[in-house]
């Protein structure tokens, strides 16, 4: 007996509030969060799409396409939680569908179902599409090079000329890619191609890379804004190939530096709850499901899918900068080998695996219990302990998931208990994730700036706001409105050596400056406040948390 119609739609639904939701709920936390809202935020203030600015200076590191797509948002709805986030939430669909769409031509309806599924429910995947990052964006646009590639060089049943649009649609992954964040969204593709054209010796397929509409789709797509921003930036050529390209890569100086084998935890951790699942891949029977699986297509897919994961788990192992997001792209290939290994194995494999994925609500309900230890100068025994309660229920629905799935498997459902479990378990994700929420009072400055516009009611953004030897990547969207650095550059250097005019280099400057204010405004943080007493300048404090202080300059005062 299968899931009804009504049951399945029921389902569908159920994940897609999982889904969505946390986009909607979270506060924006420090740092990538405020940071790319506030990027569209100024863009879509100043009207200007080609130059990104950051706190209003120069912000060359990231390629435009997520600014873009959050400016319009903003633009249309204003700022709030879910503009400033929309786009890694909707790209995660993207990717779900790219997935779905390989799975649905090499292996059925079925097992595209619950591919689609087993991915949104990974660790990895979910968290990722709910954070305010470039990387969901960058991983739908190669998921779907990875989909152009399996389904356009042939599958059993397809014609031709679906054959060539997906061909087509390879290439313009890659641009999007390429406008997501950068050059990896070309090279990691066309690195993986290459090493699987030297392992099989398959040279034909170079023939079906549609070389004509191929590269002129990619161009159109990932060639005027370069050429837009150089025109009118001579710098940004130098800064965005050589220095954030090449030198990422091979230098330490992003201080981003990790072991060799930084990505194993994060592996085994963001790829759960099946994760136990790989240890299958490693086993002939395995392979063997997969060969079957996937035999209607021209690539030998299982093998392409396992260089895909691991040439890029190699490639930013071997990098000098090593972000735990970095290996997001790995997670649909994933997906693709692991679920039918997971619908082919035996009861009693099924039954084991299933036990081992108990691990993750077992876990996740002894971390209430540990709660005390969360405790610190930044998340109060408030804070901790609501965050636990959404533990707590997340691991409800993470354990009812494997009940689930242990009794529909019992009645030979094998089907239906991978989809139900994947189910549940997105919703055990989304409750968990959601729980963020409790803590963001010290991750945010959203609350700090409605106490601050609460505490000044003689407020005006014609005043002058310093950020002083720190720079908080939430307080500008939500105070709507950039500030003035001082004594702080980080990844605003090459900005302000552009625009040296719109940062202060040193407190002594700022000293002065301040002290000569009719009215103006700063943020610091505690440790630095004393700097303020010891050049005896005149202030009092308006607002403030665990963290920051917002003091105010009123010559009146």
């Amino acid at each position: 007996m299968k899931l009804s119609s009504p049951l399945l739609a029921l389902l569908a639904a159920l994940f897609l509030a999982a889904w969505l939701i946390p986009s909607a709920y979270r506060t924006l936390v420090r740092p990538d969060e405020g940071r790319y809202a506030e990027i569209a935020r100024e863009m879509a203030v100043s009207g200007d799409y080609v130059t990104p600015t950051l706190n209003g200076l120069k912000y060359f590191e990231k390629p435009p396409l997520q600014y873009w797509a959050t400016a319009l948002a903003i633009d249309t709805f204003g700022l709030n939680n879910f503009t400033g986030r929309w786009w890694p939430a909707f790209t995660g669909l993207l990717g779900l569908l790219f997935t779905w769409c390989a799975a649905r031509a090499l292996a059925g309806r079925e097992v595209a179902m619950v591919t689609t599924a087993v991915l949104g429910a990974m660790c990895y995947y979910f968290l990722i599409a709910h954070i305010n990052t470039l990387d969901m964006g960058l991983s739908a646009f190669m998921t779907l090079t990875l989909v152009g590639m399996l389904r356009g060089f042939g599958v059993q049943g397809q014609s031709v000329t679906a054959a060539r649009g997906w061909m087509v649609a390879a290439w313009a992954g890659a641009a999007l890619a390429f406008l997501s964040k950068g050059l990896i969204g070309i090279v990691l593709p066309g690195a993986i191609f290459v090493l699987y054209l030297l392992m099989t010796r398959q040279w034909r397929l170079l023939t079906r890379l549609e070389w004509l509409w191929g590269p002129l789709v990619f161009l159109l797509i990932a060639l005027p804004w370069p050429l837009l921003v150089q025109s009118r930036n001579p710098e940004w050529a130098n800064f965005f190939f050589i220095y954030e390209h090449f030198g990422r890569f091979a230098n330490e100086e992003h201080d981003r530096i990790g072991s060799l084998f930084y990505f194993v935890p994060l592996v085994i951790v963001g790829l759960m709850p099946w994760t136990p699942a790989l240890l299958k891949l490693l086993h002939r029977s395995g392979w063997q499901t997969l060969r079957e699986t996937y035999a209607g297509a021209t690539l030998n897919v299982p093998l392409f899918l396992t260089i895909w994961c691991v040439f890029i788990f190699l490639f930013f192992s071997a990098s000098k900068s090593k972000l735990s997001s970095y290996l997001l792209p790995i997670t649909p290939a994933a997906a693709l080998l692991l679920t039918p290994i997971m619908l082919a194995g035996s009861d009693r494999s099924f039954r084991r695996l299933l036990l081992l994925i108990a691990v993750v609500p077992a876990v996740l309900f002894l971390i209430p219990l540990a709660r005390e230890r969360f405790v610190n100068d930044a998340y109060t025994p408030g804070m901790v302990d609501a965050f636990s309660l959404y533990v707590i229920v997340g691991a409800s629905f993470f354990a009812l998931a494997v009940f689930a799935a242990w009794q529909l498997n019992r009645r030979g459902r094998r089907f239906d208990a991978m989809l139900m479990a994947a189910v549940l378990a997105t919703v055990g994700g989304s409750i968990t994730a959601s729980g963020y929420e409790a803590l963001s009072p010290s991750t945010s400055s959203k609350q700090l700036v409605q106490d601050f516009l609460a505490a000044d009611a003689n407020y005006s953004k014609a005043d002058p706001f310093y950020s002083v030897g720190l720079f908080e990547q939430t307080l500008q969207p939500y105070l709507e409105r950039t500030t003035i650095l001082v004594d702080y550059l980080d990844e605003l250097g090459l900005g302000a050596a552009a625009e040296p005019h719109k940062v202060r280099f040193n407190f002594a400057d700022f000293a002065d400056e301040w002290q000569a204010l009719e009215r103006g405004y700063a943020i610091t943080d505690f440790d630095q406040l004393p700097r303020f007493d010891l050049h005896g300048l005149e202030y009092h404090v308006v607002a403030a948390d665990l963290r920051r202080v917002i003091l105010a300059r009123h010559a009146a005062h």
